[in-house]
């Protein structure tokens, strides 16, 4: 297979691209370019002869890279190694994507001796715990390039420094991935606590149907989903009620419960307290 430079983008695509023209730190660090793409319907490039390191961060959705030495599904929470000079193609996957999603992260490196060190000399895949925060660092990263000096010069330099962190640590996951896939649909939840989520929500965010979802949630952490679910808005209400002064109303609708008395019941039947008492016994006294 040969390949020729090219590339085919979706209008509903979002990029952001960050190379060394717009940022010295990248340089310095023998980076050639950074950036994240939400991938929607079509997203593909493919490059015949590409003299540097890529790596590619599966953090949504599906991608699919291909080589002449065969290709590789890139799922959520995962990372693949490209060394120099194999020429490749990445698109999104279509097979069990019907929207057709790929949200990726990527950061192409020189071909250095500095990364030969640290690097795979061959095309790796493996799961990542790196990704989801290496998007977010990008888009920092990104946004830093509009502060005047010092504070943008300080911002891109220590931001810069967080990517090469990241890239040189290997964070795979040794959790199976069916855990990790289950706990990327709790970390969602986790931000909108407040959803009044079902478990259909939740197996769509795996993907996979509702009894099975229900299987992997008795399997690894032995509950049912909404009764996990329910676990972490407790947790995360007995926080609230130790380290702020806001209402037991604004936090019961916070943690996804509108009716207060509900959220008290539930509250005691997980802590033996209710919400008011809870602050009363474990708040730290100033």
């Amino acid at each position: 297979m040969e390949y020729i430079d090219t590339f085919t983008i979706s209008p509903k695509c979002q990029s952001i691209i960050i190379d060394q023209v717009q940022s010295i730190e990248l340089e310095k660090q023998k980076i050639l370019q950074c950036g994240i793409n939400y991938g929607k319907e079509a997203f593909s490039i493919y490059r015949r002869s590409p003299d540097m390191y890529m790596l590619l961060y599966t953090t949504g959705g599906k991608g699919l890279l291909k080589t002449s030495n065969g290709e590789w599904a890139l799922e959520t929470g995962s990372v693949i190694y490209v060394p120099p000079n194999y020429e490749n193609g990445f698109i999104i996957n279509p097979d069990e994507n019907p929207d057709l999603i790929w949200d990726v992260a990527w950061v192409m490196l020189e071909n250095h001796k500095y990364w030969d060190k640290s690097l795979p000399h061959d095309i790796t895949y493996q799961d990542s715990q790196s990704g989801s925060l290496l998007f977010k660092t990008i888009i920092c990263l990104s946004e830093s390039l509009s502060f005047n000096y010092p504070l943008g010069d300080a911002l891109c330099k220590s931001i810069t420094e967080q990517i090469c962190l990241l890239v040189n640590t290997q964070t795979a996951s040794h959790s199976p991935k069916a855990l990790t896939r289950l706990e990327h649909v709790y970390q969602q939840t986790k931000s909108q606590l407040h959803h009044p989520w079902q478990v259909s929500d939740l197996a769509a965010l795996y993907p996979c149907s509702e009894p099975h979802f229900h299987r992997l949630c008795q399997q690894y952490y032995h509950q049912s989903p909404i009764a996990y679910l329910t676990q972490i808005r407790m947790e995360h209400a007995a926080g609230l009620l130790t380290t702020t002064n806001w209402s037991i109303q604004h936090i019961s609708d916070l943690c996804g419960y509108p009716n207060p008395t509900n959220f008290s019941t539930r509250f005691k039947s997980w802590s033996s307290f209710t919400p008011r008492q809870f602050r009363t016994q474990f708040k730290p006294q100033l």
